[in-house]
């Protein structure tokens, strides 16, 4: 297995995907929102960072996150949400062993349960443009996986936000944007 390293910048701006379990599509469920929300916001609480942009697809998050000037740890936020999400769920939900259930040898050593992939993709925004391309990104992910047809029919994104603050028109979001023609899709894991 070739060996993966992580870039750490202090006060680094970052895109994040974070996938569930075989792409279970979960994450958009009721339940499921309000478990990401408290732990997202417990996490946020301790270890402080600033959303940019978000979405929640069914079964992946899409975010840019910025972290404070003194701290570079994103694994360590990812892995307090990623962990009190799945305690949470499990524990609420009405079918855990489908959650615990197909577990390698593995998983069950380490007691994780199959609700999120180990790892996840992060991207250290190097300028404005890239920002913009990412956020860009993002907003336009539910289109592109067919979901809705305008980005604006997606609930569960950042892209309200930025059109209520004037960054996007009403007409963004219908088409792919100019800026996403040659983006790399390996943050798609």
């Amino acid at each position: 297995m070739p060996e993966y390293r992580r870039f750490y910048q202090p006060g680094g701006q970052y895109f994040f995907t974070v996938v569930t379990y075989e792409r279970r599509p979960l994450l958009t469920g009721p339940l499921a929102r309000q478990l990401l929300r408290e732990a997202w916001k417990t996490t946020a609480a301790r270890f402080p960072f600033r959303v940019e942009a978000l979405c929640l697809m069914p079964d992946h998050i899409h975010c840019i996150w910025t972290l404070p000037e003194n701290d570079a740890d994103f694994s360590v936020r990812w892995n307090q949400i990623k962990s009190q999400f799945s305690k949470a769920y499990m524990g609420a939900t009405e079918q855990p062993d489908s959650i615990r259930g197909n577990r390698s040898t593995s998983r069950k050593r380490r007691g994780e349960a199959t609700i999120w992939q180990r790892r996840f993709w992060e991207h250290l925004i190097r300028d404005e443009h890239d920002f913009a391309r990412h956020v860009d990104y993002i907003h336009y992910n539910p289109v592109k996986h067919g979901l809705v047809e305008w980005a604006g029919e997606w609930r569960w994104s950042s892209f309200h936000r930025y059109l209520s603050e004037g960054l996007y028109d009403r007409e963004w979001g219908w088409v792919p944007p100019p800026s996403l023609s040659d983006f790399d899709e390996s943050c798609e894991p």
